[in-house]
């Protein structure tokens, strides 16, 4: 998951210093941009830098703080506050050189002409603004998708995967045996013997998985922890298939440095009664009691709070309105209540106010969340169904 976002990070780092690299060679050795700077190519690199600024003001600075969180007026009146600052110090900048501009002045003034010229520089800036903002809503756009559909299939246990031509099939996460990575497509086998293709890497279905129950083990494979049967320095041995047969994978040092811990970590091989059991909200149902009572004191106990969750667990992406109704409560409560489980370091909000979705924060382990959606018995109903088991 780090590696994937190292990358990318990396492929737009250099994506953007190509631009800027390439913008500034244009305008260096260039005048269609700059037609008033074609007897001063310095002033040039000047002007493009100040363009420069501009751009990366906007998309880095203006239209992240005050476009996504709704403040329309001020970002408009910024932007363009922005281009006009911009094309007056490029006008300043060109001023004496404008009377070179145009070989033919069809009887045009020299006021005329540094209007005109304040015009098309103008437009230039805007245009470039544009072609930014879009980008940047394209970027975030995509970012909120990617968050929203991590938290949900972490939370509900499920990932959608091609199903013939033009159908998609919901399958548990429970059921997944193991993945494995061929060429450019990741194939996802399940406990029954199916097999399902994605185009896509490895590194995408990684961050669909919960980290404590799955692991990747060498470039091209990810296997479910408690179906491990045995392990040695170079190999993995699971359990596959019904009936249950053995598969022996290789063990990657760069994705695994010690499988040892891990297996400790997580409770032994081949454990029983936890892990990944085939039930209906595809993930454990068997709720750690002290993970369950922390969390409850975390919420005081709080009938109110404990609903709120539920329906965030259910569907993160719930909207404001959508739980003011179902709470029956005005949203100004929602917001209050939302704002006790934010500082008790319960829940928190990714991506944009209005696409994005809430997301409970790593302290909260999985089996809550999982207690949380399938709407199991009060914590106090558990316990005594617990400790009658246990008699």
């Amino acid at each position: 998951m780090y590696k994937t976002k190292r990358k990318k990070f990396i492929v737009r780092f250099i994506i953007h210093v190509l631009f800027v690299l390439g913008l500034l060679l244009f305008f260096r050795y260039n005048s269609v941009l700059r037609p008033a700077a074609m007897s001063a190519p310095n002033k040039e690199f000047v002007a493009a830098l100040i363009l420069l600024l501009m751009l990366y003001t906007n998309y880095l600075l203006i239209i992240p703080r005050f476009f996504f969180k709704r403040k329309f007026v001020i970002f408009l009146v910024l932007s363009l506050t922005s281009v006009f600052l911009a094309t007056f110090f490029e006008m300043f900048l060109v001023l004496p050189h404008i009377k070179y501009c145009y070989s033919n002045t069809n009887g045009l003034t020299i006021n005329s002409l540094i209007i005109l010229h304040s015009f098309l520089v103008g437009g230039r800036n805007m245009a470039f603004l544009l072609f930014f903002f879009v980008l940047r809503i394209f970027e975030n756009e995509k970012h909120t998708l990617e968050k929203e559909r991590i938290a949900l299939a972490k939370n509900k246990g499920f990932i959608c995967v091609p199903n013939g031509k033009y159908n998609m099939k919901t399958i548990s996460i429970s059921d997944i045996s193991h993945i494995l990575h061929e060429k450019n497509y990741t194939y996802i086998h399940t406990i029954d013997g199916s097999r399902y293709c994605k185009y896509c890497s490895l590194s995408n279905i990684a961050e669909l998985l919960p980290e404590n129950l799955f692991f990747r083990i060498n470039r091209n494979a990810i296997i479910p922890l408690n179906r491990i049967t045995g392990y040695s320095q170079n190999s993995v041995t699971m359990l596959y298939g019904n009936p249950a047969q053995e598969m022996t994978f290789p063990l990657s040092e760069n994705y695994v440095p010690n499988i040892k811990e891990i297996l400790a970590t997580f409770g032994g091989l081949n454990r029983s009664g936890d892990g990944l059991n085939n039930l209906s909200d595809g993930l454990n149902n068997r709720v750690d009691m002290n993970n369950l009572e922390e969390f409850l004191t975390k919420i005081e106990n709080n009938e109110e709070l404990l609903t709120l969750c539920r329906i965030i667990a259910k569907e993160p992406s719930v909207t404001m309105k959508n739980l003011s109704d179902q709470l029956q409560v005005s949203p100004k409560t929602v917001e209050r209540r939302l704002k006790i489980l934010k500082d008790k370091g319960i829940l928190k909000h990714c991506g944009a106010k209005k696409n994005g979705a809430y997301v409970f924060t790593p302290s909260i382990p999985d089996s809550v969340i999982n207690w949380l959606t399938t709407d199991l018995p009060a914590y106090s109903v558990v316990c005594e169904e617990n400790d009658s088991a246990a008699t």
